[in-house]
């Protein structure tokens, strides 16, 4: 789940960075586009079970509460309500943006971790099979052949086990996948 969870908060990222330019050039329309960029990331990501879900219903909360008299400390009284939202919103939209590209970055280490991880065993499954890298198809052929001697090489089922107990089917796929590519690819270069 940690390849799709990845996925979707660049999706999302990317959907935030649109809201912002709203900002910029039609600010009375900013914070309603703001509030609705809130509702649909958390109906995305609320399946994958993200604590980001938490803040996002926070930050709608606070947002919603402006015209009620909320008003976070940054913010100076006697503003009218209509600024006093877009400064809310504003603020609210750099914190979802800092947390966005943090988790999306602690994801990044911990898949690249992985994929070192996978890459050493395939290495070790390729020590024991030479011809390994010359007949693997970038699918899911070759994705589930990696999978089954990973399980059934003796050296490699610690390893097996440890992905088997840390991972989801969709991360142990992308990052299979990931490996199989380029293993073809390199295999290809050498080739020509």
């Amino acid at each position: 789940m940690l390849c799709m969870l990845r996925e979707k908060l660049m999706a999302q990222a990317l959907k935030l960075a649109t809201v912002s330019a709203v900002y910029r050039t039609e600010s009375q329309r900013f914070v309603d586009a703001y509030l609705g960029w809130l509702e649909d990331a958390e109906k995305d990501l609320s399946p994958l079970r993200s604590p980001i879900c938490i803040l996002l219903q926070g930050e709608k909360s606070s947002l919603t509460s402006v015209p009620d008299g909320y008003l976070p400390d940054y913010l100076q009284l006697g503003k009218s309500i209509r600024k006093s939202r877009n400064a809310v919103a504003a603020q609210s939209l750099a914190k979802i943006s800092r947390e966005l590209h943090d988790k999306i970055e602690s994801l990044d280490e911990s898949l690249e971790q992985l994929n070192e991880k996978f890459c050493h065993a395939v290495a070790v499954l390729g020590s024991k099979e030479p011809e390994l890298y010359h007949i693997l198809q970038a699918d899911q052929s070759g994705v589930t052949r990696i999978w089954n001697l990973l399980g059934s090489t003796t050296e490699t089922i610690p390893m097996y086990n440890y992905f088997c107990a840390k991972l989801a089917s969709a991360d142990i796929h992308y990052l299979l996948l990931d490996i199989i590519q380029k293993i073809r690819s390199n295999t290809t270069d050498q080739e020509q």
